[in-house]
Order: C-alpha cells, then structure tokens, then sequence
C-alpha cells in the first residue's frame, strides 16, 4: 500500500500545478527540495518531444517564446499517454487559441496551420503500416474486380493509413519549404486555399500540393462514400485512375461490413 500511495503521490507532485505536500510526508527531509528537479525533468522530457513535433513553428518564433508556449499547452493538456509520440495533437487549436489573445502575434496568424502541417506528418511517419492495415474487413484492391456490379457500388475505397488531408488558408507549405530549403526558387507565395495530401514515401513523410477537384474526391473517399455515392455526385471520378497510380488508394470495405 506504502509503494501504491508513493507511486500516486510522486505522479500529482510532478503535474504543472501539482501538489508536492502528500509526497513530503512519504519521503525524507532531505529528498523534498528534488521534487522540483523531477517536474522540471518531466517538462523538459515533453518539450524535447514537441521541438521534434514542430521544428518549423520553433524556428518562426523561437526556442524561448516556443518553451513558454509548450509550458501553457502543458498546463492545458497534460500528458496522458505514455508514447510521447502521440503528445502534441491539440497543439494547432490551442496555438490558434493563444494567439488570438496576444496582439504580438498578429503577424504570425498561419501558425496553428503551419502546426497542423507539422503534426500530420509527424503522425504520417508513425501510422500503421499497410500489411497492418489490410485485414478483414478490409480488402485489397484488385479484389473489387471479382464482385458483381451491385456489390461494387457499395464499396467504399479505402486511402493508405499515412495519408492525411490538410486545407490552409495561409500558404504554410511555402514556410516549411523555406525552413527545410526545399523551395524552388521559381515559386511564388500565393493567396488562397492550399490543398495538402500528407503522405509517407519509404521511411520519409512529406506532402504533396494538389487542387480542389482532387481534394474533394480524397475527402470523399476519406469520409467513407461509397463508390455509388461518389457517383451520384459532382466529382471527378476520372481522378481514380491517378490515385490507384499513386498507390494512395490501396483497397476498399463494403458498406454493409462497415463499423
């Protein structure tokens, strides 16, 4: 019981507005003033894991107002989840939140989307692999050949599990392209909705910029439409043949198997 209460008493100390006082009455004296030292490890283990998150969104602002912004994003959301790769997806809203309240930051208005960027292909790197991914009630592609035409309009095409969609209202992709040196020289920074596809080629995430008719298309195929839905609307089914291509289509679930 000693250890259970310890174990329970160490964790609260170490929150932002922990409380160390049950913590002293278990420990010695001498160990009370490394309370402290634990929280501020426990921090600094969490801003390690969002610099690696946001490295962009670090460089626009800086390594010292970035710190007191994870310290806030801290307070708001503590960590709940052992995997510290997974800490950091309410950081784009609470940033656009943040930065709403300060008019310092009136010139930095693109930076939840350039945080939103930041995060999908951070979750691009670690999402499940396609073998992973393509288990009952999952199919695979070339399967749809052998239904019957009923059948086939009740399937609903399945995108790779590293994809990820992103619309921006700022231009964000020219920002982390800038960062990284990737910018062709000839580009220009335009206004306007971007339309990003997030994607993982081998061991590496990127984005790819594409337009509006091919947005719509993936956000239907992402939201589940059926092949019969998608046909009874204004998209551009033409632009299947490029996504089979590309291999972001990888397979399909029949609606009737469907969660």
């Amino acid at each position: 019981m000693r250890l259970a209460q310890w174990q329970s008493a160490f964790i609260h100390a170490l929150k932002p507005h922990g409380n160390g006082e049950a913590l002293v009455q278990l420990v010695n004296e001498r160990e009370q003033n490394r309370v402290e030292i634990y929280r501020n490890n426990a921090f600094q283990a969490l801003l390690s894991a969002l610099k690696l998150v946001f490295p962009v969104c670090q460089a626009v602002v800086g390594e010292t107002c970035f710190t007191q912004l994870v310290r806030g994003y801290e307070q708001q959301h503590p960590l709940s989840n052992s995997n510290l790769n997974r800490y950091g997806r309410h950081f784009p809203q609470w940033l656009a939140h943040e930065l709403s309240q300060h008019e310092a930051f009136k010139d930095l208005l693109y930076l939840p989307e350039l945080a939103q960027l930041e995060w999908l292909l951070n979750q691009s790197y670690y999402a499940m692999d396609l073998d992973g991914f393509m288990q009952p009630p999952n199919c695979r592609l070339e399967l749809l050949a052998t239904l019957d035409e009923q059948a086939q309009q009740q399937a609903a095409l399945l995108l790779r599990p590293d994809l990820a969609l992103l619309s921006c209202h700022y231009p964000v992709q020219n920002v982390w392209n800038r960062h990284n040196a990737q910018l062709n020289s000839a580009e220009v920074i335009g206004s306007g909705i971007s339309y990003l596809v997030i994607h993982r080629e081998g061991f590496k995430a990127q984005f790819s910029v594409i337009d509006k008719a091919l947005m719509q298309l993936l956000s239907a195929i992402f939201a589940g439409q059926t092949l019969a839905q998608m046909a009874d609307s204004a998209l551009d089914l033409s632009l299947l043949g490029g996504l089979i291509e590309r291999q972001w289509i990888c397979g399909f679930r029949l609606a009737l198997e469907a969660d």
